[in-house]
């Protein structure tokens, strides 16, 4: 699967879309998409989580094509942009303050 992740930091000197081949695995989460990627691929990738699949912590909370929801419960599609909320303020890449 490719995914592709708005890269933005605070200052605006960071602009951009990052893809990624990320190996496809039954269940596969956009939140194990974006940890697969910092771990093997960008370990400066900014993602924020602190429980997997469970939908209680809610801080994965990110746009995923175009919609607000949760990165542990979107399965990992062909193709996937994650970018952050737009109405919240900026930390870096998809990392809003909540």
């Amino acid at each position: 699967m490719r995914l592709n992740i708005q890269r933005l930091s605070q200052d605006g000197s960071v602009d951009r879309v990052d893809s990624f081949e990320v190996p496809e695995s039954e269940g596969m989460t956009v939140l194990d998409a974006l940890l697969w990627v910092r771990e093997f691929k960008d370990p400066t990738v900014g993602v924020r989580y602190s429980c997997r699949r469970a939908n209680a912590c809610k801080e994965c909370l990110a746009t995923v094509n175009g919609q607000r929801t949760y990165t542990c419960i979107v399965p990992a599609t062909d193709e996937v942009l994650v970018e952050p909320l737009s109405h919240k303020p900026l930390v870096r890449d998809a990392v809003t303050r909540l």
